[in-house]
């Protein structure tokens, strides 16, 4: 029984890393989406388990006018989130992390709140990494997918599938190299936030308040 829960235990783990892989490729995309001045003004945090990607803006006045643009935003979300396999369902704006990302490894890091290593794969990191048959599969799965979902925008799709491939290096270095875990996801993390040592993504899902107190689409 022991054999079988470790392999489930690995199989759960695989998929988790798999869809938050596709969630970093598609929020990676956001500025490529959305297009200046709103790009340099916002930030996605995360994607909720309502599959609403949460984005910190940096005042009221940019929740309002991307708010004005519900319609174009949620279709571009949509096509890019369809060839990922990911859904998304809505957006939130949250009006109080978007400086402190920014901000966060240097706050933490004087209150004593963040793990002291502090290791991000470089350009080279990534190149050095050798990519399995199975993991170019996946890359052409995914053109593929992107290709079915819409055929009108090539720049973005190979833009969509260059920063998946960056994600899935960074991935497999971060795996190879980093050995702190986040306490919630599990996954390696180069830093760990707050008392409860969290990754990134975990954390500000811990701080962004519900739905209804940051707003949202």
């Amino acid at each position: 029984m022991s054999s079988v829960n470790k392999v489930l235990s690995n199989l759960v783990t695989s998929l988790n890393l798999d869809k938050r892989l596709k969630e970093h490729t598609l929020m990676n995309l956001w500025p490529t989406l959305i297009g200046e001045p709103f790009s340099s003004r916002s930030r996605p945090l995360f994607i909720d388990f309502e599959g609403n990607m949460v984005i910190a803006v940096s005042d009221a006045s940019v929740a309002q006018e991307l708010s004005l643009m519900k319609s174009q935003v949620l279709k571009r979300l949509r096509v890019a989130g369809k060839g990922l396999s990911v859904n998304i369902n809505g957006i939130r704006f949250d009006l109080k992390h978007f400086h402190k990302t920014e901000m966060q490894t240097v706050i933490a890091g004087e209150s004593g709140q963040v793990d002291a290593y502090k290791k991000y794969p470089s350009k080279e990191d990534l190149e050095s990494i050798t990519l399995t048959t199975e993991d170019h599969a996946q890359i052409l799965a995914l053109k593929n997918r992107l290709d079915g979902a819409d055929k009108d925008h090539p720049a973005v799709n190979d833009r969509i599938i260059a920063l998946y491939e960056k994600e899935l290096r960074s991935r497999k270095w971060i795996e190879q190299n980093v050995s702190t875990l986040c306490a919630n996801c599990g996954m390696p993390s180069p830093i760990l936030y707050g008392p409860q040592r969290l990754c990134n993504t975990c954390f500000f899902a811990s701080q962004v308040r519900p739905r209804i107190e940051s707003g949202s689409i």
